[in-house]
């Protein structure tokens, strides 16, 4: 009888094995582009800009950071920075050609926006007269397709791990559903710090507002977890082990600790509580639980990845 051995591990499969391809720099890098995506969808949609810096709103900046930061972790995992390139070729096989287009597509036609919003003030540099600048027809454009992308930024990278059959407990729609949801709920989040870090510039309407969108994404966001672990029990043995790791293995602390306790109960105890409250207890609390949410967002990138376990071959 013929083995096989695991091209990864080095290994001779004759059970699940933990993937150790992905790491830390993978959750990290999937966190910054649904950040960054939500933080510019939110403005878009819900108005949530965190103030200005020379005329553009810290929301856009930060979000083209984070993306752009984003893509620079994947040209790092790439090994090769010129294998980005053939990445752009493959939109219809590969999701991460799909990724890599929507990242340059983004970073374009959002950067052309922000900077149309460039002003110095007193005489100096002035961009406010580009053509795309305002909510003007060509400005709307730039918008509205800059956000279809980080749409795709936010959620390609939960596509890739769904598009592996060889690791069960990823190959799930689950998986981008969560990631969708989290870049959503991380965005408000960033609002919610905000408003704690200057409560004179949130009205008490406006924040009552953020919390209740927050409210909804985190409820969504504790059903899909729950509907994730519920699949990985009853389908292949590869996602039960996947499952118990999370649950009762060496992954239990950072996923029940962390992803549902820290990351969404807490919030949404707080969210009620800043919901019943006034003045700078509603701030403070809304910051905190937004605080919270990212380091449950990149907790969850964390696990899920950690959890990753091979089917077996026999």
């Amino acid at each position: 009888m013929s083995s096989v051995v695991n091209p990864f591990t080095g290994r001779w499969i004759m059970e699940p094995k933990t993937q150790n391809v992905w790491g830390n720099q993978h959750a990290t890098w999937f966190t910054f582009m649904g950040v960054g995506g939500g933080l510019f969808i939110n403005r878009m949609v819900f108005g949530i800009e965190m103030g200005r810096f020379l005329g553009m709103t810290w929301a856009d900046i930060l979000s083209l950071v984070l993306i752009g930061v984003g893509g620079l972790i994947l040209i790092a995992d790439l090994g090769k920075p010129l294998r980005l390139l053939r990445s752009l070729l493959n939109p219809r096989t590969s999701w991460i050609s799909v990724g890599a287009i929507a990242d340059f597509t983004f970073m374009g036609l959002a950067g052309l926006w922000t900077l149309a919003d460039f002003n110095v003030g007193g005489g100096g540099l002035n961009l406010t007269g580009l053509p795309w600048h305002g909510d003007g027809t060509l400005g709307l454009v730039f918008q509205v397709v800059a956000a279809l992308a980080a749409i795709v930024v936010i959620t390609y990278p939960g596509l890739v791990l769904a598009s592996s059959p060889s690791i069960p407990f990823w190959n799930s729609t689950l998986i981008p559903m969560q990631f969708l949801v989290n870049g959503f709920a991380s965005g408000l989040a960033c609002g919610l710090i905000y408003a704690a870090i200057a409560p004179s510039d949130v009205t008490g309407d406006v924040l009552t507002g953020w919390l209740s969108l927050t409210t909804g994404m985190l409820v969504l966001s504790v059903f899909l977890q729950i509907a994730h672990v519920l699949n990985g029990t009853y389908t292949h043995v590869a996602a039960k082990v996947a499952v118990r790791r999370l649950l009762s293995g060496n992954l239990q602390v950072a996923y029940l600790g962390g992803v549902m306790l820290a990351g969404l109960v807490i919030p949404l105890a707080l969210i009620t509580y800043a919901l019943s409250a006034s003045g700078s207890n509603a701030s403070m609390a809304a910051g905190v639980a937004g605080a919270l949410i990212l380091v449950g967002n990149w907790l969850s990138k964390h696990t899920v990845i950690r959890a990753g376990t091979y089917a077996s071959l026999f």
